[in-house]
């Protein structure tokens, strides 16, 4: 006898002992079910890629037994019978499958019962892999740029320090901008050359004197287009005022990302989910427990009635989530660690893209830059280890398929082994 008909057998006798100390008075309906629940099939992702695991979590509860009693599974993959109902292996060929799951146990009133239910699976070709490299992050920069046709503006931020940049990535995207990046002291070779290119009228630097000199801003300003600085005492207010600006933020959303300023992981991988939902990322000093009165301002002229919070509580605390909840509805996307956050913000924001971008979760300049793009696509961006593909990021090709993955930064950054898809452990 299984344990789970040990437990409902347990469960039936503890029932009607209390029946009879109770004066006969048996429980019923919601009650016995909310203390019993009744066995249920999920079908696993009704696709997968040739050579990743299904994603499957959890193909049965509260059965006995679960089997395929119709049809066949993907060639290369079989059914966990055991605990935890679940598919193993990976599929070896491109087809699509239907077969039905059948799995007994127990209705809602505690009698055996057999239920069935039919699923299908496409098993698409694994992805194709493409790599933008540079041979530094400011020509990583202009390489990504170049995947725009034209532009009528351009950003500029820092590439030695990350802050301005990371409220400036959702920005640049919602006006269909590239974002170079640049060093404080002079602008890099190719700068100038593919803001021609783009047929570029204006420029917006992103950040104050500290962090863009003037001495830069001036050369830009030689190529007789209109530049702009947007700067600010520090990270928190560049990033407000970025996006509060008339003419390159943004004039109305329903919905923000709040993101920490003191870390780029959880801003970067929020910034083409903030595009798709036509929302700013704003960064805020995590640690406070509300937001400060020129944040709320901030929200508040935009008419944001939803905030998404990016990271757990060691990077947004858990107290300030609680004061803008009086506000606003507020959402959190954590996780174990700044990759599996990635993950959590991605699946919200995108249900089935047909392509990432994967950058590295330990360096930051390439995600800024990349970022853009990522965005207009409407593609997730994925952060993960330099050396190997993290098992969060490997699980969801097997989830959803992707035809394309962009690899951003030279192996220096992502190596080979992340560019084979190969993942952490093997």
């Amino acid at each position: 006898m299984s344990r789970r008909s040990v437990y409902r057998r347990t469960a039936a006798a503890v029932t009607a002992a209390a029946a009879i100390i109770t004066g006969g008075v048996m429980t019923s309906g919601a009650a016995q079910a909310e203390a019993l629940a009744p066995v249920a099939i999920t079908c696993p992702s009704p696709v997968a890629a040739v050579g990743f695991p299904i994603d499957s979590s959890l193909l049965a509860t509260n059965a006995d037994r679960l089997s395929v009693d119709t049809g066949a599974l993907p060639a290369g993959v079989a059914l966990n019978s055991t605990e935890g109902y679940h598919l193993i292996g990976s599929p070896t060929g491109v087809q699509t499958v239907t077969f039905i799951l059948s799995a007994s146990g127990a209705a809602a009133d505690g009698t055996p019962t057999t239920i069935a239910k039919a699923c299908s699976i496409e098993v698409k070709p694994g992805p194709a892999v493409n790599r933008i490299a540079g041979a530094d992050r400011y020509q990583q920069a202009i390489k990504v740029s170049q995947l725009f046709p034209s532009a009528g503006t351009v950003f500029v931020a820092s590439g030695e320090k990350y802050p301005d940049a990371l409220s400036a990535t959702a920005i640049a995207a919602a006006h269909g901008a590239p974002l170079l990046l640049t060093p404080a002291n002079g602008v890099p070779a190719g700068l100038t050359d593919e803001i021609a290119r783009l047929n570029t009228t204006k420029v917006v630097v992103v950040g104050g004197e500290a962090t863009i000199s003037a001495a830069t801003l001036a050369q830009l300003q030689s190529s007789g287009r209109v530049v702009t600085r947007i700067g600010g005492a520090d990270r928190h207010e560049v990033s407000r005022n970025l996006i509060s600006d008339a003419e390159f933020g943004i004039s109305t959303a329903t919905t923000a990302f709040v993101a920490t300023g003191a870390n780029f992981p959880d801003a970067l991988t929020a910034s083409p989910a903030a595009f798709v939902n036509g929302a700013p990322v704003l960064l805020v000093n995590g640690a406070e427990t509300a937001l400060t009165a020129a944040e709320s301002t901030v929200l508040d002229d935009l008419n944001v009635t939803r905030v998404s919070i990016a990271g757990g509580p060691n990077s947004v605390s858990a107290a300030l989530q609680l004061s803008m909840a009086d506000t606003y509805s507020v959402d959190r996307f954590a996780g174990a660690d700044r990759f599996e956050v990635g993950v959590n913000i991605n699946r919200a924001a995108f249900p089935r893209p047909t392509s990432f971008v994967v950058a590295s979760g330990t360096a930051f300049a390439d995600a800024l830059s990349g970022g853009v793009p990522a965005a207009i696509s409407t593609s997730p961006l994925y952060v993960t280890q330099s050396t190997c593909l993290t098992t969060e990021v490997y699980r969801e090709i097997g989830r959803l398929a992707p035809a394309q993955i962009l690899i951003l930064g030279g192996t220096a950054t992502l190596s080979a082994d992340v560019e084979a898809l190969t993942p952490c452990g093997e």
